[in-house]
């Protein structure tokens, strides 16, 4: 995974699809806009279904996590700050006993459609990649110009990338959507700004959009049932933009009902627009309205034995490249490690200093024990890497204690070779999953040992093979595509000290 410099954006505003009832409008620019609830939300309020209790057991959810880059393979979320908001989301739902995991492999997806999309692209982007009883996950760069919205429609919630950083909640705010929760002020959602608001008049009794009609809710909880997002235990809330709360947790000024009852908005509320310093529970009627809502989604809580047991870094030592180790320069460098038990994937970092603080130059993911770096580094360069075992369920951890530098050289231990660059061929290109893709080299003009490695995207080793000796007439190798997603790849072969580079396209 390429590491991009994440840019600091703490807006929360969210677009959400809620069911057939609902109609969403989009403003832009972070705004969200939905007219109604949701069917099951409205049935739930209704008493047509039971009230949730929370399990006495801890209840494992798996979420199938998508990860988009554009067409090259670039801009990927940095893989520490992905696994910092999963730790925060399952902090925010511990007190109900749930905890989401990461099912199977993190899939990357190189799409610059789906990673800058608009609405209809979303909902292809999520009919390809969705897994059934999952909870299907997108990171992308820009979600419909938001910082995360829900689809019922297709299921999904996208998440952007750069609102997942520094204690952000849109990933437990959405969530809450995905369980039914609409926002703290449903019903104001299409006013777009403060500006104009009145402080000194009272709300009216109702709010109407089209043939929607929405009640304002009291302070005195007269008509929490059956106003606003129908929950008692959330009070009034009609600040729908990004608001700062003061230190006991309120909005700076104070609003009037529709009664002239003068109050401070509650600013602790996931499901409200409040900053997020402030942010950071869900009321009890709203946990009980998600409990019940995850119990009717039938085959979504896992029922396999769980992997709670995390990866230990103390367990990982790093071994290739040694310590200390001057290479001769190189254009790519493969990076190893030891197995650790329980680890279902590595988050692999390289610097150009020795402290990783701050931004970080490489970061990667990958799930074998090695990795290669294919491009970025320069020679005559110091650089120090170090890795961290992350467990499916159980993401929280730390890098090794070990950092390991290698110093890349001034001279080439291996060039682009024209005549051998001209002796290969490599077809089909593009090559449509399942075909074999044949690399065919005539008239070396001398015999040696070939070696070759496909990589994806991210430098993560596909397939190769090591120290093959060929004579003069050439090689004939070929390689099976029906394993691999489609995407673009590296091939990297080496005939002794002579290199060739090519990229390959496989499709669909």
């Amino acid at each position: 995974m390429r590491n991009i410099l994440p840019t600091l954006f703490t807006a929360l505003f969210c677009l959400i699809s809620v069911g057939a009832a609902a109609q969403v409008a989009t403003a832009g620019g972070g705004f969200c806009g939905t007219l109604g609830k949701s069917e099951w939300l409205e049935k739930y309020q209704a008493g047509v279904y039971p009230r949730g209790q929370k399990s006495a057991s801890l209840q494992y959810v798996p979420m199938n996590v998508v990860i988009l880059g554009d067409d090259d393979g670039l801009g990927y979320v940095d893989p520490v700050i992905f696994l910092e908001s999963l730790e925060l989301l399952n902090e925010d739902f511990a007190a109900q006993n749930v905890r989401f995991f990461i099912s199977g492999d993190i899939k990357f997806v190189n799409s610059s459609r789906y990673y800058r999309h608009d609405r209809n692209t979303g909902e292809e982007m999520r009919r390809v990649n969705n897994v059934d009883f999952h909870v299907n996950v997108y990171i992308v760069e820009s979600a419909i110009g938001n910082c995360g919205y829900y689809s019922s429609a297709s299921e999904g919630v996208v998440l952007q990338k750069d609102c997942i950083n520094n204690g952000d909640r849109t990933w437990s705010h959405e969530l809450g959507h995905y369980l039914s929760l609409p926002h703290t002020f449903f019903g104001w959602e299409t006013r777009e700004t403060l500006d104009n608001v009145d402080f000194d008049s009272p709300a009216p009794d109702f709010l109407s959009f089209g043939s929607t009609r929405v009640n304002v809710e009291k302070t005195d909880g007269s008509n929490c049932e059956n106003a606003a997002d129908g929950f008692c235990d959330t009070p009034p809330d009609y600040l729908m933009v990004r608001w700062r709360c003061e230190g006991n947790g309120f909005y700076r000024d104070s609003l009037l009902d529709p009664d002239s009852t003068r109050f401070a908005v509650f600013g602790r509320n996931i499901m409200s627009y409040a900053s997020d310093n402030c942010v950071e529970v869900f009321s009890a009627e709203q946990e009980g309205a998600m409990a019940a809502n995850l119990q009717s989604r039938r085959g979504l809580i896992s029922t396999a034995t769980p992997d709670t047991v995390g990866a230990e870094p103390g367990d990982l030592t790093l071994l290739s490249p040694e310590d200390g180790t001057r290479l001769q320069y190189e254009d790519n460098v493969t990076l190893s490690w030891s197995g650790v038990p329980n680890a279902d994937f590595y988050v692999v970092q390289v610097n150009n200093r020795a402290r990783f603080t701050g931004a970080v130059q490489f970061s990667y993911l990958t799930t074998d024990t090695s990795l290669t770096i294919t491009e970025g580094l320069v020679r005559r360069r110091d650089y120090y890497w170090r890795v961290r075992p992350v467990n499916n369920y159980v993401v929280s951890g730390d890098f090794g204690e070990q950092i390991f530098e290698f110093r890349n050289g001034s001279e080439a231990v291996s060039t682009i070779d024209p005549a051998l660059d001209a002796a290969v061929s490599v077809f089909p290109n593009p090559a449509s999953a399942g075909t074999q893709l044949r690399i065919i080299g005539r008239d070396l003009g001398l015999s040696g040992r070939l070696s070759y490695q496909l990589m994806d995207a991210s430098g993560r080793v596909m397939t190769g093979r090591e120290g093959v000796q060929v004579g003069e007439a050439g090689f004939n190798e070929r390689i099976a595509t029906g394993n691999l997603p489609a995407g673009m790849y590296f091939l990297r072969l080496r005939l002794d000290d002579r290199l060739v580079s090519r990229r390959i396209i496989v499709t669909p």
